[in-house]
């Protein structure tokens, strides 16, 4: 493995970092929060005016080619500010997957337009508890959808979400337009925040162009959705333990500062330590798939810290700021709220190693 980061991410990461910081302030983040859907335009305009869109995509949709490394570098740049902006669902994963499957009418009517920030792209792969998959029914020059899917990301403001659906010849992606007649995307309530939708797909037809390509899509989207929310993750659990020692080296008790007691300091280590292992197995998974190395056991390691640490060191935030912790004037707890939506969005630590086992029973020694 090359632990090495090329200088395009180590610049990307670096600029988004100073864009993040600059607009993605404690007022800032308050404002957000009294919006029907938690969408940050003013960051999306100035990531869009500042080339980042455009940096890390495919040349085929109007980028400038560089990939996963530095997609990862910026995503985890957003995690540090918790930026709500839709890049890993509307760059990362939607034109990407055009720019990677598609037909060049896709890629010049959906991708290009997404990168260039025009329109927002999402994925519904995810299908609720008890129902089963989309299904695509051949007919005409088409294809007529009928099913749910549920917790997609950036959903209420998309324009179009790539979704997976069962045929009679397979699992095929397919594009559909949120205006797109049968489609109905309802808003959802998370404990987050967080811009998510579920999507009811009523006989929606959609046209033969409007395919993206078959299972070997829907594999690249989980493969990289969870790569990408790990990282993402990684950038909420670093800047939150920061904000964490910090306030330990000032917050004093019995004429000391707190973390110069033991056990503050072991519980602060151990966050250090978690977060360290999520960087090391995300930097592995993340350089396995941008070299085309078969990487679904790195990329389910990667999510299994992600998950597990993100578990620990959330609840390490809070426990250690003490009652700060939980008041919502304080910006700590958007950190708590945005690693525990991160855990369940990828299924939890537990899920993360039975995906490692079917792996592992299914590699031949």
């Amino acid at each position: 493995m090359d632990f090495s980061t090329t200088e395009a991410a180590q610049d990307l990461g670096g600029l988004v970092d100073s864009i993040v910081d600059a607009v993605c302030t404690p007022e800032h983040q308050r404002e957000l929060d009294k919006l029907d859907q938690r969408f940050d335009r003013d960051l999306w305009r100035k990531l869009v005016d500042s080339d980042i869109l455009t940096s890390a995509a495919a040349t085929q949709v109007g980028g400038d080619g560089f990939g996963v490394l530095e997609q990862v570098a910026i995503l985890v740049a957003l995690g540090h500010q918790l930026a709500a902006v839709p890049y890993l669902e509307s760059v990362v994963l939607g034109a990407g997957a055009l720019a990677r499957f598609s037909s060049e009418d896709l890629q010049q009517a959906w991708g290009a337009p997404a990168v260039a920030g025009d329109k927002i792209l999402t994925v519904a792969i995810d299908g609720e508890m008890g129902e089963g998959p989309v299904q695509a029914v051949a007919g005409g020059d088409g294809f007529r959808l009928s099913g749910t899917r549920t917790q997609a990301f950036y959903g209420p403001v998309a324009d179009a979400f790539l979704v997976p659906a069962e045929t009679d010849s397979g699992t095929a992606v397919f594009l559909v337009a949120a205006d797109d007649p049968g489609v109905t995307v309802t808003a959802l309530d998370t404990t987050g925040l967080g811009s998510v939708a579920h999507l009811a797909l009523d006989g929606v037809e959609v046209a033969a162009g409007r395919k993206v390509g078959g299972a070997d899509v829907a594999a690249w989207l989980r493969t990289i959705s969870t790569l990408g929310r790990s990282a993402f993750q990684l950038g909420v659990l670093e800047r939150g333990l920061q904000m964490t020692a910090d306030y330990a080296r000032t917050r004093e008790q019995f004429d000391r500062p707190i973390g110069s007691f033991q056990a503050v300091a072991q519980r602060l280590a151990d966050g250090y330590i978690d977060v360290k292992g999520l960087r090391l197995t995300l930097t592995q998974a993340a350089w396995k798939v941008a070299e085309d190395i078969p990487a679904e056991i790195d990329v389910a390691s990667a999510a299994f810290w992600a998950a597990d640490a993100g578990h620990r060191v959330a609840h390490t935030i809070v426990h250690v700021h003490g009652g700060v912790g939980v008041d919502t004037d304080h910006p700590v707890h958007r950190y708590f709220l945005a690693a525990k939506e991160t855990e369940f969005a990828l299924g939890g630590a537990t899920g993360q190693l039975r995906q490692i086992g079917r792996e592992l029973a299914e590699t031949p020694a």
